[in-house]
């Protein structure tokens, strides 16, 4: 199998990474005025619109409005803002999901391709080390490594991977 080199040749340094880093949390917290964080039991208990339903909302508030009818706790504009927000904020949250896709895939790529090459001379360093006693030695970690199956660790990743996820 040859894997392609698709990502890798340009690699951001720490302080370009720190400086977007930077320009994320300020788009944060410039737009944290007109969101707040759900919790995954509130997240669960909302009310879902179904598809087309904002046309039936816009309806709805023009026909109560229209009508002068009236419910305590509950407005029309209240109900039209919720709408507006949603509608603002869905070309927003449209472009983060592809970039937050895309740093995904390409992390996933580089990962490939690096685990990929690592195999690779892994085996090759493997089938060197038998005629070079150092070099048996100084490969005993990944054999080691390469010799025993992936455990689970409680969070769902597997043991190796847990050793390079970044510890909060």
């Amino acid at each position: 199998m040859n894997i392609q080199n698709r990502v890798g040749t340009f690699v951001p340094s720490e302080g370009e990474i720190q400086g977007l880093v930077k320009d994320v949390q300020t788009l944060a917290a410039k737009i944290q005025k007109y969101t707040l964080t759900l919790s995954a039991e509130d997240r669960r208990r909302t009310t879902k619109m179904r598809t087309g339903g904002d046309q039936i909302v816009e309806l709805v508030g023009d026909l109560a409005a229209r009508n002068q009818v009236s419910l305590p706790r509950i407005s029309v504009d209240d109900m039209k803002n919720d709408l507006a927000l949603n509608r603002r904020l869905a070309p927003l949250a449209h472009e983060l999901a592809r970039v937050s896709q895309e740093i995904s895939d390409t992390m996933l790529q580089a990962q490939s391709e690096c685990w990929w090459a690592a195999t690779a001379f892994y085996s090759a360093l493997a089938r060197l080390s038998d005629a070079d006693p150092q070099l048996e030695s100084s490969l005993k970690p990944a054999v080691e490594f390469f010799a025993h199956r992936r455990r689970r660790t409680p969070d769902g990743a597997t043991e190796p991977e847990a050793k390079l996820l970044p510890r909060n």
